[in-house]
């Protein structure tokens, strides 16, 4: 009996496997249904969460209002005169009894040392306003 040098059962040749054809339009069709359906979870999970940090803000925003009201109350209440007398009177102050009045002679600095945004401004004249009519002619253009 003659033998052949042939592992047996085909062993390497690998198993043949049949691999259904793909058609692309397929593909594409099934991957645009999916994204339809997952669209409209994701966007309302989106708009859900937005409106939970919305609510978050408000209620924030409400206890920054009413912090905001107690500092304005105890600002009213520390600077209220009677509040100021009766500290002042805890500290040994009073009102003057002979006050000493100080004349200057001497003219301040010749350029004065204060920054731009504290000088006056500007102040319009107070002529007559233009009438209604001049300012839409103006803005017609003149022919060359």
């Amino acid at each position: 009996m003659a033998t052949i040098n042939r592992p047996w059962g085909g062993a390497g040749r690998g198993i043949p496997f049949p691999l259904p054809r793909v058609n692309g339009w397929v593909l594409a069709s099934v991957l645009v249904l999916g994204l339809g359906a997952a669209l409209p979870v994701l966007q309302n999970s989106i708009a859900t969460s937005r409106g939970f940090d919305s609510q978050l803000m408000d209620a924030r925003q409400a206890q920054l209002r009413s912090e905001i009201g107690l500092l304005e109350a105890d600002v009213a209440r520390l600077t209220a005169l009677d509040r100021i007398e009766e500290r002042a009177t805890a500290l040994g102050l009073g009102p003057a009894d002979d006050p000493i009045y100080i004349s200057v002679d001497e003219p301040g600095p010749a350029p004065a040392n204060i920054p731009a945004e504290h000088l006056p401004g500007d102040v319009p004249s107070p002529d007559e306003p233009a009438p209604w009519w001049q300012s839409l002619v103006s803005r017609v253009p003149l022919p060359r």
